[in-house]
């Protein structure tokens, strides 16, 4: 979604516009019932005229209908082709009373529908802050229910508005040889808000409940343990060293960094499924790293399946992140979305925004302890050694995939660093590491909650060229080596 995107959404306006697109067709609709009613009493005061005239009765009619220069004999005519006129269309009159009734209790439900979205929605937000166990176990109930909710506030919109159309439409009929007819002008234009209304519902009732139904796709390779015993091998000694579960899957790709997941993967261009918990491995930093520092990356994440609370904050990040590229593809990337929509997808970004304070609040918390059992495979200062050359990669690695598209990347990256040699400033410092799904803190605070200064031996150590070990050993695990011990 484009930053424009995001400014438009921000707009309290189009927060306010949930509430007064209701209060207007309300006000609407009131107007047309007292519209209603005056014709009512100008033809009972017609009525009473024709039996007895009085001065009195014609002060109660419109100004063009107390013309004093009128002959009484052609007021009484006209004042009689009126009241039949009238009585004619009682039936129209009492369908188009039902019309505004109708129109202006459904406005009234659509005004409630949003109020009680909005209130519920900051309520939730602010118990999912004060509670991580309200946050896992209710975030996926409370986004469906929005959906709901939505598609509800837009169907009641919509009806109050067709109905209201439907009033005019009625009225105009009824008089075309007066004209009546140019009401369409007003009416038509209104329509098209109507099925822009519904369009939206229909568009949000068949693919939000989709969302958290789906999995994800990833670029990459799944490693079985035939083809790679050694890689194998090697993870399930971390594992065993850390009490932690041995993932389902490992994969080796190209385009993310490392990662752990129980969301079910679709590992693309083999269109494979993948179930359980999955370990990513990204080539183009283990030919960067050290088998040590690879391990305690990897430590790192198997520490977020090593408790039961922090693989449930795992699947939050990732349900999370999942719901913000929903809502992504719902705004569009290239053209703002219709007025019509935008207080509805406004909503929806309401959620993302205060759930995400509690996503990020929570996922610190989680991350932090991921780092220590990081830390508790090869020390604190190798993993912040690690944290940081990771980091520092990054820009590098992204430059290389999008110059050479992944091709010879073993042989293109080390030469890209030749030119241009890693450097770990405040601007790495204040970064947090690249992830699909988790928002990590920034590597100063994670480096002061594991003890370590970022002196000036752990940059330089953060920093170095790549060694020839560095490109080979994962090579040689997945053939079969065996791993070694640091």
């Amino acid at each position: 979604m484009s930053n424009g995107a995001i400014r438009l959404l921000r707009r309290l306006g189009w927060g306010l516009a949930l509430l007064l697109l209701p209060l207007l067709v309300l006000g609407w609709s009131q107007v047309q019932l007292w519209r209603l009613e005056v014709a009512q009493a100008q033809a009972q005061v017609m009525r009473q005229w024709l039996d007895t005239p009085s001065d009195t009765l014609l002060q109660a009619l419109p100004k063009a209908e107390r013309n004093p220069y009128l002959p009484q004999a052609d007021r009484r005519e006209r004042f009689q082709r009126e009241v039949d006129r009238y009585e004619a269309g009682l039936g129209g009159q009492s369908l188009r009373k039902v019309l505004a009734v109708t129109s202006g209790l459904l406005a009234v439900l659509a005004l409630l529908t949003a109020a009680g979205a909005w209130l519920r929605l900051r309520l939730d937000a602010w118990r999912a802050l004060r509670s991580s166990e309200f946050l896992q176990q209710h975030m996926t109930q409370r986004w469906r229910a929005l959906g709901k909710w939505l598609v509800l506030h837009l169907g009641l919109l919509a009806a109050a508005l067709s109905l209201a159309l439907l009033y005019e439409l009625s009225v105009a009929t009824s008089r075309v040889a007066e004209g009546g007819l140019t009401v369409l002008f007003i009416v038509l234009p209104l329509a098209s808000c109507v099925l822009v209304c519904l369009q939206l519902a229909r568009r949000l009732h068949r693919r939000w409940p989709l969302v958290l139904d789906q999995g994800t796709s990833f670029l990459g390779r799944a490693l079985d343990r035939d083809s790679a015993p050694g890689v194998w091998r090697w993870v399930e000694g971390l594992a065993a060293q850390l009490q932690a579960p041995v993932p389902d899957n490992i994969v080796v790709g190209l385009d993310q960094g490392f990662f752990v997941t129980s969301v079910p993967i679709l590992l693309q261009p083999a269109g494979l499924p993948l179930a359980g918990r999955t370990l990513y491995l990204p080539l183009p930093y283990l030919g960067m790293l050290s088998q040590a520092e690879a391990g305690a990356v990897i430590g790192h994440e198997l520490g977020h399946f090593r408790h039961q609370d922090t693989e449930r904050a795992s699947q939050t990040n990732a349900q999370f992140s999942m719901m913000r590229a929903h809502f992504s593809a719902l705004v569009g990337h290239d053209e703002p979305a219709p007025w019509t929509q935008r207080p509805t997808l406004w909503m929806a970004w309401q959620f993302l925004h205060h759930f995400q304070r509690a996503v990020l609040h929570w996922g610190r918390s989680q991350e932090l302890l991921a780092d220590q059992a990081g830390a508790a495979v090869g020390g604190q200062r190798l993993f912040a050694q690690t944290l940081l050359r990771i980091i520092a990669l990054q820009p590098a690695v992204d430059t290389v995939l999008a110059t050479c598209g992944g091709q010879s990347i073993d042989r293109a990256l080390p030469g890209y660093l030749e030119h241009h040699p890693l450097q770990v400033g405040d601007e790495v410092l204040g970064a947090a590491m690249a992830h699909p799904f988790d928002t990590h803190p920034a590597a100063a605070s994670r480096l002061q909650a594991l003890g370590v200064a970022p002196a000036p031996a752990l940059l330089v150590a953060a920093t170095r060229p790549p060694g020839v070990e560095e490109r080979h050993w994962f090579g040689r695990l997945c053939t079969g080596g065996r791993a070694q011990a640091d």
